[in-house]
């Protein structure tokens, strides 16, 4: 799976604050790791805006519904738990998560 691949991922069994239920999630694993391993990390989406950086981020339209990368969302999933793909994030947008996760892992 390729990283920035955007996701159905079910994030089912999860208590407050993590997000729960069937969304959109990003890929954000590398390519080469996401190929062996039996897990991916993702980032879940939420439509509820608005963009509050480093924590919240726009990242587009999927599933019908302008996206938000929720950041503190992040987590590793066992493949198992992905349903299908959505499309890609673009490389700016790709680009830009990448500097919300590193703002918020420091």
């Amino acid at each position: 799976m390729k990283r920035g691949t955007v996701v159905w991922v079910d994030l089912n069994d999860a208590t407050p604050p993590e997000l729960g239920k069937v969304r959109p999630g990003i890929v954000v694993s590398g390519t080469a790791h996401n190929e062996i391993l039996n897990s991916v990390v993702v980032v879940p989406t939420s439509s509820l805006a608005p963009e509050i950086w480093p924590l919240r981020l726009a990242v587009g339209h999927f599933a019908g519904k302008e996206s938000y990368a929720v950041i503190p969302g992040v987590r590793q999933v066992r493949k198992g738990r992905l349903r299908g793909e959505l499309g890609e994030l673009s490389a700016e947008s790709l680009a830009a998560l990448d500097e919300c996760l590193e703002a918020y892992l420091r």
